[in-house]
């Protein structure tokens, strides 16, 4: 642990593989200043890609949630008993359930509440990643959270109207009049100032590569297609911080994490999140082919159905990754 990390907070016990959130880490902004770079050198480039960026960074994440059924038996014993287990799968598909029905039902209140909630999964995400990463409690992260969780989500539907505005009517239609354009403005200040305060505590910490980092995350959020600097951050940033988070989560992979190998527990998730992320694929699939050839709403608006059960996915993801994190606020 460093001596800035002490400054900022008391020390926490975790288990072994710090070394690998480190490692996870690394990815992201790379990826993200690459991806900077390439707009700067070839304009426009990732608007000739379209969506493409977007559904393969997606499918590349997807894992990433596979394994929520398992994470309250790692993070608590008590979870592990099968009655348990059973009753938190039935809250799982019911909140699903549930949300796709309130999308249906009333989207725009659902899209913004959906958006909300995205921004406090990736923000809440990153700063428990770097409590864990640091061995050190949570402090005054409100801030950082707004900074890390506002920059994917508020960014885009604040500077890129043009690119997002089609999407969001898509999935909701009468979105992009209820986002007016001092509601976009008001949110993008707000994040601004949380990104430069929070950059300038990062600094004074002497944290100087999570400063860069969250300096680039602006930065490709501000000038790269949405498309492309999503399905980028999606999957080199948030996945792969919160798959490495997983795994030094599982009581299954501390010996091996203690002895910096990481060939065992990458075969071990692989093992745990294949069949999950199949069949989440393959009902995503039957579901755009149903709604494709269906009369009526539904083959008016298929990517609004699939959207929503994605979001219905989320919410109960975004609920079991909170264990995790009120475990690392601890």
């Amino acid at each position: 642990m460093t001596p800035a990390s002490r400054q900022v907070g008391r020390p926490v016990h975790h288990p072994p593989g710090d070394w690998l959130l480190r490692r996870a880490g690394r990815p992201g902004p790379i990826v993200l200043a690459g991806l900077v770079c390439l707009d700067l050198l070839v304009p426009n480039a990732g608007t000739w890609a379209g969506t493409l960026p977007l559904l393969v960074g997606l499918l590349i994440g997807l894992p990433h949630g596979a394994v929520d059924h398992l994470v309250p038996a790692w993070v608590c014993a008590r979870a592990r008993s099968l009655r348990i287990t059973v009753g938190l799968l039935l809250a799982y598909a019911g909140t699903a359930a549930a949300t796709v029905a309130l999308f249906l039902w009333a989207p725009v209140p659902a899209l913004t509440g959906f958006l909300i909630l995205a921004m406090l999964h990736f923000g809440t995400g990153d700063v428990a990643y770097h409590a864990e990463r640091d061995g050190r409690s949570i402090v005054r992260p409100v801030l950082a959270v707004l900074a890390f969780g506002g920059t994917p989500v508020v960014l885009p539907i604040a500077l890129w109207p043009g690119t997002v505005d089609p999407l969001l009517d898509a999935v909701a239609p009468g979105a992009t009049a209820a986002f007016t354009p001092a509601a976009r403005l008001i949110a993008l200040s707000v994040v601004l100032l949380a990104a430069l305060v929070t950059g300038l505590r990062e600094l004074t910490a002497r944290r100087d590569a999570d400063a860069a980092g969250l300096g680039i995350l602006v930065a490709a959020f501000a000038l790269v297609p949405p498309p492309l600097a999503f399905g980028g951050y999606f999957a080199a940033w948030h996945s792969a911080r919160h798959v490495a988070r997983l795994l030094r989560a599982d009581p299954g992979n501390s010996q091996h994490l203690a002895a910096r190998r990481l060939a065992g527990p990458i075969r071990r998730f692989a093992r745990q999140a294949t069949l999950p992320t199949v069949a989440a694929f393959a009902g995503l699939l039957v579901l755009v082919h149903v709604s494709a050839g269906t009369a009526g709403a539904f083959r008016e608006a298929p990517f609004q159905l699939v959207f929503a059960v994605l979001a219905g996915l989320t919410v109960p993801h975004a609920a079991m990754v909170t264990r995790l994190d009120v475990r690392t606020a601890r």
